[in-house]
């Protein structure tokens, strides 16, 4: 069950200069930078079902509204982008559609919360929001598995996203906070951002095997590039390094691999950046 459209989203400054209505430039552009790929993302999953971090910008527009006075309140405005995405969307009753929209902007707030919360190392309210998320899509028809999956990938993808949405804690507002309480919403502090903006150690995931299609392969440096095989992304690249010294032998598996541009089975470790495999070191041809 799919929605066109959610509710406004509200991003909330409070302390320092927000409190006079006001919030350093560079520091809230970066903000407002880093709230759009959050929010594109939980917009992504509510209105078009799946998570995609490579196309979210061409499935969901994230618009902001006009400030309203008296506050440092920016509301957001989101909806699914033009093209197959859109079209996917069928016409709903009218009190039907109220309820798919509420549950897809309570899903979209909560999917946002918790992925700064678990940057932020807050596993308490990363469960609550989690919760809250996954509870929601239930509603529009995924299954618990699915919610859970998505909930989980957008999060670990997104850490670039939330450091620049607390770029203005503690220089130009004390806390800032998305959505609703009722959504996981959480005040997000001076402690989080330093927690946030920690560097993420490189994560070297356990030994497995993969299919790959080889697009460049260089014998010298023993470098190359595939696609993995099954990816829900299924034009993207990475960046591999072959330790095999069959490379070495002539017409071995790679190579044949290679110039036959035909899949092979390799046993290797994949390096993950965000959650997503930006890396590959190939140790064997099964």
């Amino acid at each position: 069950m799919q929605v066109e459209k959610i509710d406004p989203i509200r991003i909330k400054f409070e302390g320092l200069d927000a409190d006079r209505h006001l919030v350093e430039l560079e520091p809230l552009a970066l903000s407002l930078r880093g709230a759009s790929k959050l929010i594109a993302s939980g917009g992504q999953v509510a209105l078009i079902g799946r998570y995609s971090k490579r196309d979210v910008g061409n499935s969901v527009r994230v618009y902001a509204l006009p400030p309203q006075p008296g506050s440092y309140d920016i509301w957001v405005h989101v909806e699914a982008g033009l093209g197959l995405a859109a079209t996917a969307v069928v016409p709903l009753l009218p009190y039907i559609d109220v309820a798919v929209r509420t549950a897809a902007t309570k899903a979209t707030e909560a999917l946002v919360n918790a992925t700064i919360a678990r940057w932020a190392n807050r596993p308490k309210e990363m469960d609550a929001a989690t919760t809250v998320a996954v509870t929601a899509l239930q509603e529009m028809g995924h299954t618990t598995r699915a919610a859970m999956q998505m909930a989980e990938r957008l999060a670990l993808s997104n850490h670039a996203g939330v450091k620049m949405l607390v770029n203005p804690i503690g220089t130009s507002a004390q806390t800032l906070q998305v959505g609703h309480s009722e959504s996981g919403a959480f005040p997000v502090t001076e402690t989080d951002r330093a927690e946030i903006e920690k560097v993420e150690p490189i994560e070297i995931g356990a030994e497995k095997e993969m299919t790959v299609s080889i697009s460049e392969l260089d014998l010298v440096t023993k470098t190359c590039k595939v696609s993995i095989v099954g990816d829900d992304q299924p034009n993207r690249r990475v960046s591999g390094i072959v330790t095999d010294p069959l490379l070495s032998v002539p017409n071995n598996p790679y190579s044949t691999a290679f110039d036959k541009q035909i899949p092979i089975v390799v046993k290797c470790k994949p390096q993950y950046s965000e959650g997503e495999i930006d890396r590959v070191f190939i140790s064997d041809a099964v």
